[in-house]
């Protein structure tokens, strides 16, 4: 796939890329990947397939895996059978993951796709209500 060099938050345009347009330099990639963790917890690890949350536009459920260095959602569309597992669900997903460049540049926190199968369609409007989401709350948290 092709690199990700967007300054800006936003999604891509036209043909899916696995870059979702979130790069931002952060101070502390591990604290980055920490904000990430506790924000995945507090929206959508409460209930598996994140039904909460549609109250703020995200049109299809998810749910969250934790890694070492940040948080994958996976779609979870409505009528998926209960006890599906995580690494199963195919239906795609976003991961948010923090960056610690190995020559000595700045840290990074970047939003990329995963989980499409083949010729799953590609959620864009959940996806943008996802890191709308985060990103405002990236933002209100100073960060």
């Amino acid at each position: 796939g092709r690199r990700c060099c967007c300054p800006t938050w936003g999604l891509s345009s036209g043909e899916p890329r696995p870059c979702l347009k979130i790069n931002v330099k952060v101070r502390d990639g591990r604290r980055a990947a920490i904000f990430a963790q506790q924000w995945a917890d507090e929206w959508f690890g409460s209930v598996e397939g994140g039904k909460d949350s549609m109250r703020f536009g995200l049109k299809t459920p998810v749910q969250l895996q934790k890694t070492p260095t940040g948080v994958i959602f996976k779609f979870r569309p409505l009528g998926t059978l209960p006890g599906r597992e995580f690494q199963d669900l195919q239906d795609g997903g976003v991961e948010l993951v923090a960056e610690e460049p190995s020559r000595g540049g700045k840290p990074r926190l970047r939003a990329k796709r995963c989980a499409y199968g083949f010729k799953t369609v590609v959620k864009e409007n959940s996806e943008r209500a996802l890191i709308q989401k985060f990103k405002d709350d990236w933002y209100a948290a100073g960060l």
